[in-house]
């Protein structure tokens, strides 16, 4: 038997009578340091009351348990996910020796029945805690959003850095052989008449290098290198198949290679491997420019995602947070098709950047989900009256129709608790129809989730909803017309 003065030191108790706590029908429970309370997506079957120690939850992020909440004794948790039905949201683990009152389903709603006080208490602070919790959970899920950014911009600077990295230090060695060759070339006695022809044919070279078309036609540059290299067998040149490759590369034929036998035949030898190699620095070259030119281009596009130093209202092209946030998400669309529908003609409209580019980080991560990473995702911008409309339409499994009234409620999400929140689309929600005044509908089947997202072309001229509808939940079938639809 609990002694009652330890059960009034929760404040959630302090005013009941001894009958009534006599009346509480709890298992006395001990936990030691380390040991686990609930996992994180089990089923909340239990009602908690902590007497002593501390309970720490935390929230699993890819393969990492992160942070989310303490409950110090005296405290009292899980009524909440019996009220709403909810799973577990987090693991729950003591952090010292601690002792609590386990009440199982069954008798927390004898509570709610018998106690009117604890019930009253009980249910607003549901209401509170649920607010607290959303605040703090979304803005973990912003600093999740900003890890897939993270993440993935990582990625590419890694495989960036590492082409740069293989060409410099590529280019070190062939600069070292070109010095070899250059005074092999030396001991060839030359005309100046072949010393024009051979500066004049790098030149030329050089320059085509530079603004030499990428081939599109694989066939064509197959067939052109397997005449180049009957040519340089034919004319005994070693390894013919490295020199083939790279002189077609740069725009040489078998015309130019005569040409070449033709004005410096005792040297020809001599002549094509400076030249190869003279060719395979430039290519080097142009390979080191490329990745520190994609890696500024990576580092702006982090700037522009987040919209660092810019004030938070923007005016701007719908289309470029849309462009930006496929970049940052480029390292996942490696087997998706993407197919823009853009209208170009599409006003520049006000909107907060750096919060809408977050909703499309997570239409579009949840779309690549959806789509086990393969499959076709199309994109779509056009006007409807002083609407600008966007559609997200992919190719993936669908939303349950069970479900759908459902998937803007925070905490709910059709992924395992490994990899989803179910804070993806309240934000959505938050950000398009209580931030912007706009809409976002959803419709589903199987094969197609088709998400269409209504922003007002003039915000400034939009009334916004009032402060009591910013703390309101999302009502997916309310017929306003600034809310959330399932269809």
């Amino acid at each position: 038997m609990i002694d009652l003065n330890i059960l009034r030191q929760v404040p959630l108790f302090s005013q009941l009578t001894d009958d009534q706590l006599q009346g509480l029908q709890g298992c006395d429970c001990w936990l030691d340091s380390g040991e686990i309370l609930a996992v994180e997506g089990d089923s909340a079957e239990n009602f908690w009351v902590l007497l002593e120690g501390e309970i720490q939850c935390t929230k699993r992020v890819g393969d990492r348990q992160v942070p989310w909440v303490n409950f110090p004794a005296p405290s009292f948790f899980g009524h909440e996910l019996i009220l709403l039905d909810r799973p577990i949201l987090a693991t729950a683990r003591a952090t010292c020796q601690c002792r609590l009152l386990k009440f199982d389903a069954s008798n927390f709603w004898k509570i709610m029945q018998l106690c009117p006080t604890i019930s009253r208490e009980l249910l607003i602070l549901t209401v509170q805690r649920t607010q607290d919790l959303g605040t703090v959970s979304m803005q973990a899920e912003k600093l999740m959003s900003l890890g897939t950014l993270t993440s993935g911009l990582a990625q590419e600077l890694r495989q960036v850095s590492a082409t740069g990295r293989q060409a410099v230090e590529n280019l070190q060695d062939l600069f070292q052989w070109l010095q070899t060759l250059t005074v092999k070339l030396a001991d060839h006695p030359m005309t100046l008449e072949q010393q024009d022809f051979l500066l004049t044919l790098q030149q030329t070279l050089l320059e085509r290098m530079t603004t030499l078309p990428v081939e599109t036609n694989p066939q064509a540059w197959q067939i052109q290198e397997e005449e180049m290299i009957a040519w340089l067998v034919a004319h005994e040149i070693p390894h013919p198949q490295a020199f083939a490759r790279v002189l077609t590369q740069a725009g040489l034929d078998v015309t130019l290679l005569e040409d070449i036998a033709r004005v410096v035949p005792e040297s020809l030898c001599a002549v094509l491997a400076w030249l190869k190699s003279t060719l395979k620095s430039l290519a080097l070259s142009k390979t080191v420019e490329q990745s520190t030119h994609h890696i500024s281009e990576l580092v702006q596009t982090a700037k522009d995602y987040a919209y660092l130093d810019q004030a938070p209202l923007q005016e701007m092209d719908i289309h470029e947070g849309i462009e930006r946030t496929l970049t940052v998400l480029q390292h996942r669309l490696a087997n998706v098709q993407v197919v823009r529908q853009f209208d170009r003609t599409l006003p520049p409209i006000c909107v907060y950047g750096s919060d809408l580019n977050q909703v499309w980080t997570h239409l579009l991560d949840n779309a690549i989900d959806a789509m086990a990473g393969q499959g076709e995702l199309i994109l779509r911008t056009s006007r409807v009256e002083e609407m600008v409309r966007v559609d997200i339409i992919d190719s993936g499994v669908g939303i349950p129709l069970e479900l759908q009234p459902y998937i803007f409620e925070q905490f709910f999400t059709t992924k395992s608790h490994s990899f989803g929140t179910g804070l993806g689309l309240p934000i959505a929600y938050r950000v398009i129809v209580k931030q912007h005044c706009g809409q976002i509908q959803v419709h589903s089947q199987p094969g197609c989730t088709h998400f269409e997202v209504h922003l007002p072309v003039n915000l400034a001229q939009t009334s916004r909803p009032d402060a009591a509808a910013d703390t309101a939940s999302p009502t997916p079938n309310s017929p306003a017309s600034n809310t959330a639809h399932v269809a």
